[in-house]
């Protein structure tokens, strides 16, 4: 395999879906993370939200129940109706539903698609200090939508919502520094410091990153195999695709472990179950597909290796139920 592919399959890790994605992508993320939140009042149900909202115009009541139409729960499904609640709200101050609404605009949900009046909305939810906001309208800045491009003010949406604890920023502000794109010059040292940040949340794309950093080095960052290996198999431990690719090929080329083709073999199945393409190609590779053209493992011990593969999976799932 060609060292460039090596490189670009797992440097592009530090990046993050703002500033490779679509504008879409950024829409789903803040869907998805405000939906694992339940900001509005858990004891409201859609006819006591209804006469709260009527009685006092109480943004978290006008919340609620535009979530309830976006979601069908409770109501008949009325992405109109939901919007019309969430703007209700969000002109009442409300940062959650500021948020919403900007993600309603950004994908034309309820409301006619415009990323000017999106990025308005996530402009009001980021001043009054939603930290999910923020991040959003670090990445709009890095991609110019719905407002001029802007780098330095991206940077510092993304700082203000890394220093509120909100970590896919932190993975954001390390991606930037690690890739040193847009005119950002490559700070390793501030990359590390902002993937250890995330670490620390439990994100396993961070882990892998503070992999690839050991494993390469940088300005100020001594090479270390060993502690690559280490944070590779600790993200590959959350199962992170990436994570158990760089495993393996650190087996295969014995870096920081001891070579062992059999476990690099492993690590590439295990990959690949977990959704990093890559990994077929390892796995093509030691089969014969490289300039040799020569298999560097046996039929025999690529059976084996899948039921490494197989076991290993086993009993990660065993574990995962025993600590629930």
């Amino acid at each position: 395999m060609k060292p460039f592919l090596n490189f670009i399959s797992f440097f592009h890790l530090g990046r993050t879906p703002g500033r490779l994605g679509s504008f879409f992508f950024t829409v789903a993320i803040a869907l998805c993370l405000n939906a694992a939140v339940v900001h509005a009042d858990p004891d409201f149900t859609p006819d006591t939200a209804r006469q709260a909202a009527t009685n006092s115009g109480d943004p978290k009541a006008l919340y609620f129940l535009a979530r309830s139409y976006a979601k069908g729960n409770g109501v008949v499904r009325n992405p109109a109706e939901a919007a019309s609640y969430m703007r209700q709200a969000a002109e009442k101050g409300y940062a959650f539903a500021q948020n919403d609404l900007g993600s309603y605009y950004a994908r034309g949900f309820g409301v006619k698609e415009n990323y000017e009046e999106a990025a308005k909305w996530y402009r009001k939810a980021a001043d009054n200090g939603d930290s999910l906001a923020q991040y959003t309208m670090g990445m709009i800045c890095f991609k110019g939508r719905g407002v001029p491009k802007d780098i330095p003010q991206g940077l510092a949406w993304y700082r203000k919502s890394a220093e509120q604890g909100q970590p896919d920023s932190m993975l954001a502000l390390g991606g930037i520094y690690l890739d040193g794109s847009d005119g950002v010059p490559v700070d390793t040292q501030e990359a590390l410091k902002w993937f250890r940040k995330a670490e620390a949340l439990g994100r396993p794309e961070a882990m892998n990153s503070i992999g690839f950093i050991y494993e390469h080095g940088g300005i100020g960052i001594k090479q270390d195999s060993a502690e690559a290996v280490a944070h590779y198999r600790q993200a590959a431990e959350k199962k992170l695709g990436k994570a158990l690719t760089n495993l393996g090929r650190m087996y295969q080329t014995g870096t920081g472990v001891q070579k062992d083709l059999l476990e690099a073999y492993k690590w590439f199945v295990l990959g690949a179950q977990n959704g990093d393409g890559v990994a077929n190609h390892y796995q093509l590779e030691l089969e014969g597909d490289n300039p040799t053209g020569k298999p560097l493992i046996s039929p025999e011990q690529i059976a084996t290796a899948r039921r490494m593969a197989h076991d290993w999976s086993k009993t990660h799932q065993e574990q995962q139920q025993a600590e629930k």
